[in-house]
């Protein structure tokens, strides 16, 4: 019976401005339907008041008509209208026929929480404030007619209902804004990865290389003196693993590869070095073959150097055909020898059905380096491996 009550509608997805202020009316709808029908038998068999079941019975039917016609046409903004004003007609009406006493004034703090949500702040305003003034006006008229307070079950009932009724409401409230905070959380973790990945092969984009490599640079351990001893030959031997750990359709593994390095920065020491990667003749395969076989190429090649990266290493896209490997707690020499050994993996490998070289230029950080003047410095050693014929490793 309850997901009968709850329709949903397709042209309002969860995504939809709509979609909270739809649930809001299904849930406002079937409360009211609810205590209207409880209200109406309890006036009519406990409390014998007839004028008040009548009121009740009527305000049953008005709602259980809105909710049709809703259910037949979805039309949202017409529904939220007639929901407000149905509302809070008939707790105006109850309270000018109780005339404020048995604690049904009450009634009226139910009014700003829904007119607010649905017909929007300047309007929900309006009937709050009419609503409020007249709640007003009715204490006035007590204070110029003065009798006794009567503590009846009458009052208890009003008390526990519209309790029970606002508790419902900010629940619900509570519910859309916790989704609400739940949705911008997830899209601004999209949008931050946007920003700093490269669409195309999903690797880190220049400018969050830039980022990380300027946060290992200032850290104390880089800028100390102190020389961390070479790779030993078992280190050397398992710092490259030929494995194709990632498939080529699932880019976003590239990302999470490296969501720890900023929390590894404060452990990475002095040395650290860069190596700057071409591929050789790239022009050529976009030429002979077109741009999306190109894209293609640089994908797939993205993914075999991913595969060969130690766990603190970060490749990131510098821009064309060029990648940007940064290599902590590594000497020029370890770099020099890491590098080589990429450089023959892949002119070992075919790519899109072709066989490419890589030309790489190696840097080692030192004391007066910059961001700038480190990837300088491996850039012009990559420039004096594709001038001296290319599918070499430089070292700056």
């Amino acid at each position: 019976m309850i997901k009968y009550w709850y329709k949903q509608f397709p042209q309002y997805p969860p995504d939809h401005l709509d979609y909270w202020r739809i649930r809001l009316i299904e849930h406002l709808l079937l409360i009211t339907s609810s205590y209207f029908l409880i209200l109406s038998l309890l006036n009519l068999f406990y409390f014998e008041s007839y004028e008040y079941a009548l009121l009740d019975g009527f305000g049953l039917l008005v709602t259980l008509s809105i909710y049709c016609h809703f259910r037949k046409t979805g039309q949202v903004k017409t529904t939220s209208w007639a929901v407000t004003i149905m509302v809070a007609s008939l707790i105006m009406l109850f309270l000018i026929t109780a005339k404020g006493y048995a604690h049904s004034l009450f009634w009226a703090t139910l009014i700003p929480p829904f007119s607010f949500f649905l017909i929007g702040r300047t309007w929900g305003t309006v009937v709050s404030s009419i609503t409020f003034t007249m709640c007003a006006l009715l204490v006035y008229q007590q204070i110029q007619h003065a009798e006794p307070v009567m503590f009846t079950m009458g009052s208890l009932f009003n008390v526990i209902e519209v309790c029970i009724a606002q508790i419902l409401i900010f629940r619900f409230y509570e519910k859309t804004r916790f989704s609400a905070y739940q949705k911008l959380a997830l899209r601004n973790i999209e949008i931050q990865k946007m920003a700093e990945t490269d669409k195309l092969t999903g690797l880190y984009n220049r400018d969050k290389l830039d980022v990380i490599l300027d946060k290992l640079l200032t850290t104390p351990e880089v800028n100390s003196t102190q020389i961390t001893p070479s790779l030993s030959e078992e280190n050397k031997q398992s710092s490259l693993v030929v494995a194709n750990q990632y498939s080529i359709d699932s880019k976003s593994q590239n990302n999470d590869t490296f969501s720890h390095l900023p929390k590894s920065t404060q452990q990475i020491q002095y040395p650290i070095s860069v190596a700057i990667i071409d591929i050789d003749h790239f022009k050529r395969v976009n030429d002979n073959h077109g741009h999306l076989v190109g894209d293609k190429v640089l994908c797939e090649l993205a993914q075999l150097l991913q595969s060969q990266m130690r766990s603190n290493d970060l490749l990131a896209r510098w821009g064309g055909e060029e990648f940007v490997v940064i290599l902590p707690n590594t000497t020029l020499d370890d770099a020099m020898e890491l590098n080589e050994r990429l450089r023959q993996f892949i002119a070992s490998n075919n790519i899109q059905g072709m066989e490419l070289t890589i030309s790489l230029g190696v840097a080692q950080y030192e004391l007066k380096d910059t961001v700038h003047s480190l990837l300088d410095r491996a850039d012009k050693a990559l420039y004096e491996a594709k001038s001296a014929g290319r599918n070499r490793v430089v070292v700056a």
